[in-house]
């Protein structure tokens, strides 16, 4: 992984840790804490975004070293 995507998934943690401390634990409920479930959620399909993205770019780059060596 390149220092850019790294950089999202240590502020997407940030995001994440934020988000936890501002949660209402005296209710739990969808109306009280409704905006810190979505950025939870959503920073976590980011983290997963990331680390898809960069295991398809190794095998993409290792998929054509092996076709450059073929030439």
């Amino acid at each position: 992984m390149n220092k850019f995507r790294k950089g999202i998934i240590v502020f997407a943690i940030l995001i994440i840790t934020g988000h936890v401390i501002l949660i209402k634990y005296t209710g739990l409920s969808w109306l009280n804490n409704a905006g810190s479930y979505l950025g939870i959620v959503a920073m976590i399909l980011i983290v997963i975004s990331v680390i898809f993205s960069s295991r398809k770019e190794k095998v993409n780059k290792a998929y054509n070293q092996k076709v450059d060596e073929k030439l």
